[in-house]
């Protein structure tokens, strides 16, 4: 086997070249991870609205409570409905999760006086939005992974098809070439003079045979 440093020039010429190794710095890294932000700034913003809304006259307020738990409820029920039915929908019953759990945190949060509870629930909240969402992160970085290792192992296919094609026809062309190089020279020996030309001593002098190929 030829050793990789001795290929012939157009063998790498061939191979296409690996993909450009990305450069990460601050700015990347922030957009590559910014969908890590969002559970915070959501649950965050959730937190302040209820606040706000427990100022506007949510504080003490047995309905206002009674409304966000029925709404939770409600959303309970549909995300459970959607769970066990066959034809339910994955996003729909996540969906109705995460607002079941919602509602039923937006309730004390706005009901409350202390804010104590307020920043223990907004955390709770926080760290089971991070919790679940990890999980598809995950999912979908080995998707990801999987899908490069796919095209890479297509791109190195590709290149070996090739290579072994160029090959193929460089070796054809180069029996051909001396093929008609030995037939010409032959040619100009006999137009030389063809009274001194021996066939058998040609033969005899040993000269290469030509490389087989695949007719």
């Amino acid at each position: 086997m030829t050793p990789p440093d001795q290929l012939p020039a157009w063998y790498s010429q061939q191979l296409y070249a690996p993909a450009p190794q990305v450069q990460h710095n601050g700015i990347t890294l922030l957009i590559a991870y910014s969908g890590r932000v969002v559970p915070v700034i959501t649950t965050s913003t959730a937190l302040a609205l209820a606040r706000i809304w427990h100022e506007q006259g949510a504080a003490h307020s047995v309905g206002n409570m009674a409304l966000m738990l029925a709404l939770a409820a409600g959303s309970f029920a549909a995300a459970c409905v959607s769970a066990v039915h066959r034809n339910g929908d994955p996003v729909t019953t996540a969906v109705a999760f995460t607002a079941s759990g919602a509602f039923a945190l937006l309730g004390p949060v706005a009901y409350t006086e202390s804010w104590a509870l307020s920043a223990l629930l907004w955390l709770v909240a926080t760290v089971l939005v991070y919790v679940v969402s990890s999980r598809h992160w995950r999912a979908a970085r080995q998707l990801r992974e999987a899908r490069d290792h796919e095209l890479t192992l297509a791109r190195l296919d590709s290149a070996t098809t090739v290579a072994t094609a160029v090959l193929a026809r460089d070796e054809k062309a180069q029996a051909l070439a001396y093929g008609l190089t030995l037939a010409r020279a032959v040619e100009q020996r006999i137009q030389l003079d063809p009274t001194t030309y021996d066939p058998a001593a040609l033969q005899k002098a040993g000269l290469p045979e030509l490389p087989a190929s695949d007719h």
